[in-house]
């Protein structure tokens, strides 16, 4: 929670403006009402992002922009683990990510051997924390690890955390149900939007599509977002995911939208139950089904 403004920390996530340089985007996030931005770091040359380098003036002035607007980052992303994935894959993010002060680098997985994949997200997680970063593992229905579940079991053993992401988590199906076996240990913080229909992907490409151009405001949908927010851990921080065309069109306009929005939604998630006497099955012990 953010405990100043009695409320949760609340994020924009660089992909709701990318075409917005990092250092415009946080001055953007603070007209918006946010207590912190995402920043997307490029992992290579062809990476939609930015670099960031030690030294450079993009980096000189993002941290300058966090100052005057009294904003911190809360994640970077993104490193994508596919089949060959080395360190070298990683350390820009990471080094970008130290220096900006962020908590948490976004991950996914891109390689089907889920083994595999698990063995370099223990070593990436394990480099990450030299970098003051913990790790939080996305599913979603077109990367190699779909949903909640598939997440569990890529993370049993390895200190990260699991980022809900609510349009991902509705296009696998998942349903609020489907945390409860997780510790609360692991939401550190989620991604929120809104979305058009509720049900589940049909095809993992139009799933592409809609995640990268085609969001809507938390609250402006169907999804079960209450539903959803009740589901996971009062503390989380929130990260408002939201690409659209609006975002394109008037990126200060569809920041400042989405900040009042995502306010109002969370206002109502939070009156409407009073989790302080709440105690989650995992916190209290029962059973050993934690991940």
């Amino acid at each position: 929670m953010n405990e100043a403004a009695g409320r949760r920390v609340m994020s924009l996530s660089h992909l709701s403006a990318l075409h917005v340089p990092p250092h415009r985007f946080v001055e953007l996030a603070a007209a918006g009402g946010f207590d912190a931005v995402g920043v997307r770091v490029a992992q290579s040359g062809e990476s939609r992002g930015y670099a960031l380098p030690s030294g450079s003036a993009a980096l000189r002035d993002t941290r300058s922009a966090l100052s005057d607007n009294g904003l911190r980052v809360l994640d970077v992303e993104v490193v994508k683990l596919h089949a060959g994935s080395t360190s070298d894959d990683w350390t820009a993010v990471m080094e970008a990510g130290a220096e900006l002060g962020a908590e948490y680098l976004l991950v996914t997985v891109l390689d089907d051997d889920l083994p595999r994949a698990a063995a370099v997200l223990s070593h990436l997680a394990a480099s990450a924390s030299e970098y003051g970063l913990r790790c939080c593992l996305e599913p979603m229905v077109f990367s190699s690890v779909r949903d909640v579940r598939a997440a569990t079991k890529v993370l049993d053993g390895i200190d990260a955390g699991l980022l809900v992401d609510t349009l991902h988590f509705a296009r696998a199906g998942s349903t609020p149900s489907d945390l409860n076996p997780v510790s609360r240990q692991r939401f550190p913080y989620f991604q929120i939007c809104d979305a058009s229909f509720a049900g589940p992907a049909a095809d993992p490409h139009e799933a592409l599509s809609e995640a990268r151009t085609d969001r809507l405001a938390p609250g402006d949908g169907v999804l079960p977002l209450l539903d959803i927010v009740r589901a996971l851990p009062r503390t989380a921080a929130v990260s408002v995911e939201a690409p659209s065309t609006r975002g394109i069109e008037d990126p200060g306009g569809w920041t400042s939208h989405l900040g009042a929005s995502t306010r109002a939604l969370l206002t109502r998630a939070d009156d409407d139950v009073d989790q302080s006497v709440f105690v989650h099955p995992t916190e209290a012990g029962a059973g050993n089904g934690t991940v």
